[in-house]
């Protein structure tokens, strides 16, 4: 297998995203998982450095160069922090991505430029207590009335559910067309009955804020579907797809991160009077990690 030789504007974005991770975001990582929370002004610095808008073009406010650049970007803010690459990716991908391939001109407007910034961050309800992979088995309705759509369920497991200025929020819309029937929404989360609920508590990637959501009458304008009615199922599985690019970039990073520190731990320590690297179980753990 041949490496892939990047072009110069893809190695300095991953130059950047890397000596920003390693100087502004790992240095507070620990501290942030057990407080749960990613700093307020690392995110902002992240939109002022176009992290945020890496998948929307330059005509909607975005930085845009390529999945490669994207990718190298994640896996760099990951290795400074699963948690921190977790936000940047989820919010790239599928709060950026629905509005930028479903979005009516009006909702781009509206949306995409504060999206790249930073200032809003999105967040994906499609989960459900009962409906996982299973995309299709939605209980979340909505119902269209005097212009409004009225939506009553509960979601699961929304990253960057607390933080979110912006969900996507899935939905049956016609329970009689089974998977054809769901539909998405634009619901901005000061909307009154758009509930975060409890944040989940999770083994690692703490400070990402993992949250179940209820929706309570929430109402919205008919001009916040998104895509066509019925689309729903369709959307969701197609920027789904697009995420995995993040998620992958992300879990690299991390493993990427966990090698270089057993690496150096293995250089430091020392037992039988040498460094433990130099004992050769040791030396074939690391050549394992390193493949």
């Amino acid at each position: 297998m041949q490496d892939i030789e990047f072009t110069e504007e893809q190695v300095m974005i991953r130059d950047m995203a890397r000596d920003f991770a390693r100087g502004e975001i790992a240095p507070h990582a620990q501290a942030w998982e057990k407080a749960g929370w990613i700093d307020d002004a690392l995110v902002a610095k992240m939109g002022e450095l176009g992290l945020l808008g890496m998948v929307v073009p330059e005509e909607w406010g975005g930085t845009y160069v390529d999945y490669v650049a994207y990718a190298l970007a994640v896996e760099e803010i990951s290795a400074g922090d699963g948690a921190t690459g977790a936000l940047m990716s989820i919010h790239n991908s599928v709060g950026c991505g629905p509005i930028l391939n479903y979005g009516s001109q009006a909702q781009k407007e509206t949306w995409l430029a504060e999206l790249a910034s930073g200032q809003a961050i999105g967040c994906f309800c499609l989960t459900e207590p009962q409906a996982g992979s299973e995309a299709h088995n939605l209980r979340t309705r909505a119902e269209l009335r005097d212009g409004q759509w009225v939506i009553n369920g509960a979601k699961q497991f929304v990253s960057n559910g607390k933080r979110a200025k912006l969900a996507i929020v899935f939905a049956v819309t016609d329970p009689e067309l089974g998977k054809k029937g769901i539909s998405a929404f634009l619901v901005p989360t000061n909307t009154p009955g758009f509930v975060v609920d409890r944040t989940e508590h999770k083994m690692g990637i703490r400070a990402s804020d993992t949250c179940a959501v209820t929706l309570n009458q929430c109402t919205v304008p008919e001009a916040n579907l998104l895509g066509e009615r019925g689309k729903g199922l369709a959307i969701a599985l197609s920027n789904l797809e697009g995420g995995r690019i993040g998620i992958a970039a992300q879990a690299l990073g991390i493993a990427r991160a966990a090698f270089e520190a057993a690496l150096a731990y293995a250089r430091d320590r020392v037992q039988f009077d040498k460094a433990i690297i130099e004992h050769q179980s040791v030396a074939n753990l690391l050549a394992d990690m390193q493949t």
